[in-house]
């Protein structure tokens, strides 16, 4: 299996809802104790210094870092030293799958942040947003704390702390490496499992929750994603594809619409239609040669009337 497409997955199986945030200034000899509960906290300290003990681990809470305080767990923190501790936070839930997946890459509760500027220019809309009274309110919330915890993500080497962990994160890929190279063919859930050596009711629920996906629901998928790579990159008609992928013609028909929304037929003329206009057009190119100044809109125009001519 490719493993960028599993962390993909992966990734997308994780699901947050806001509840709170805030920043907060707390004076000399200031501590809070967090048990029993499912909120995931994030903290971003801008001012002072302070401590954290999660289960048994303790940090130093400082300026410049992201940390990560998980729900479900034991955990304390409070304020280090005269000065006073000021600190953003945000508090969400995070679905089980999410955590785990964490777990299992063994990200770190403290990163250094990537950018502090776009850090504390997160919080600030959190807190804004928060404050607003429109339909769209929590979609634009969710958006701007799924940007915070990718800075984290990205401060704590996602995608290096995955490639450490292929082993752990990819126990299919006997299994699936069968299904890359027999997507033309039928291919039944005994057949899998007998590769891992699991019984088929067994592999079926570790595999969705390895992979995102029952096996039947991965293989089309992974055909439907086929497919559509030969309708851009080949000429071949719709029901010699359909058997290169192991569909018939009808079935991948109305499966590929359910997926993309049109036809594979449709997918096609849309994607050379999209290569089409992305090409730089001629005229347009010389003209910006010879006139870095000229109007964009006399280039634009000339460009179309030539389009109409052809």
């Amino acid at each position: 299996m490719v493993y960028d497409d599993l962390l993909l997955r992966r990734l997308n199986q994780i699901e947050v809802e806001h509840a709170l945030s805030g920043i907060s200034r707390k004076d000399f000899e200031w501590t809070h104790d967090a048990k029993n509960s499912d909120l995931t906290r994030l903290f971003y300290p801008v001012n002072g210094k302070g401590w954290l003990r999660i289960e048994h681990k303790h940090f130093v809470l400082e300026p410049g870092f992201l940390y990560m305080l998980p729900g479900s767990v034991e955990l304390a923190y409070g304020t280090d030293g005269d000065e006073s501790f000021v600190f953003y936070w945000t508090h969400f839930k995070m679905n089980i799958g999410g955590y785990q997946l964490l777990t299992e890459l063994d990200i770190p509760f403290v990163v250094a942040a990537p950018d502090k500027h776009e850090a504390i220019d997160l919080y600030e809309k959190l807190i804004v947003l928060q404050q607003a009274d429109t339909l769209l309110q929590s979609w634009r919330t969710k958006a701007v704390l799924l940007e915070l915890m990718a800075c984290f993500l990205e401060g704590a080497g996602l995608e290096q702390a995955f490639i450490n962990k292929r082993d752990k994160l990819d126990p299919f890929r006997d299994s699936i490496a069968y299904i890359e190279e027999h997507l033309s063919e039928s291919i039944s859930i005994e057949q899998l499992a007998s590769i891992e050596c699991m019984h088929p009711n067994y592999f079926t629920t570790i595999f969705k929750s390895v992979v995102g996906s029952s096996p039947v629901n991965y293989m089309n998928e992974r055909r439907l994603e086929m497919a559509r790579t030969l309708l851009e990159e080949t000429t071949l008609n719709v029901s010699d594809i359909a058997g290169r992928v192991g569909m018939q013609n009808h079935y991948l028909s109305r499966l590929f619409k359910q997926q993309y929304g049109v036809t594979p037929r449709r997918y096609r003329e849309l994607s050379q239609s999209i290569d089409g206009a992305m090409q730089p057009i001629p005229e347009l190119q010389r003209q910006a040669r010879m006139n870095p100044s000229a109007k964009a809109e006399d280039g634009l125009t000339q460009g179309v009337k030539d389009d109409e001519q052809h």
